[in-house]
């Protein structure tokens, strides 16, 4: 789906409290190999998160060679040294994900899963991206607003929605 139409359609799920002040944006660098480029969220103009496909790459390359030379397993072709040469990037991906690191096609493709969902499944998503977008959700009532409780654990994103929308409805 063409970003415009996925861009309305999420923006269709903001509740009525938001509806104006938050804003899902996208953007292409042509001059970048594949064209990547990086998403992010404002809230009454001011940027709040950002998905950027550059920073990701970097970050996540970056921790998977540290974690190969840490491991002494820098030859993909030598058999002793496979398992650890490939494990490294499922390290590096924990960890970018620990850190709230995520890439514009991550956050496109849970913008279009969170449209399709029903807001019982969103929050039971293990995507933090699709649970952030939840607490936006125009489907999620001021009760059970109220009865959410977050973990230390949660994704900054996830606690950065649901105090915007807490103090938009005017709850504690």
């Amino acid at each position: 789906m063409q970003w415009s139409k996925q861009n309305k359609l999420a923006e269709s799920l903001i509740c009525p409290s938001l509806k104006e002040r938050l804003r899902f944006h996208s953007t292409n660098y042509n001059k970048t190999y594949d064209n990547v480029g990086r998403c992010w969220i404002t809230v009454d103009k001011v940027e709040i998160f950002n998905a950027c496909t550059m920073t990701w790459v970097k970050t996540y390359y970056g921790l998977a060679n540290e974690i190969r030379e840490a491991n002494n397993c820098l030859d993909y072709t030598d058999p002793s040294q496979k398992k650890g040469y490939y494990g490294a990037y499922d390290s590096a991906d924990a960890i970018v994900r620990e850190k709230g690191i995520h890439s514009q096609g991550e956050f496109e493709a849970a913008l279009k899963e969170w449209t399709s969902l029903s807001i019982e499944d969103s929050f039971a998503s293990d995507n933090p991206l699709i649970r952030a977008f939840a607490m936006v959700d125009r489907r999620l009532g001021k009760r059970r607003l109220q009865q959410i409780v977050l973990t230390d654990s949660e994704h900054p994103l996830v606690r950065a929605l649901y105090q915007l929308r807490c103090d938009a409805e005017g709850l504690s």
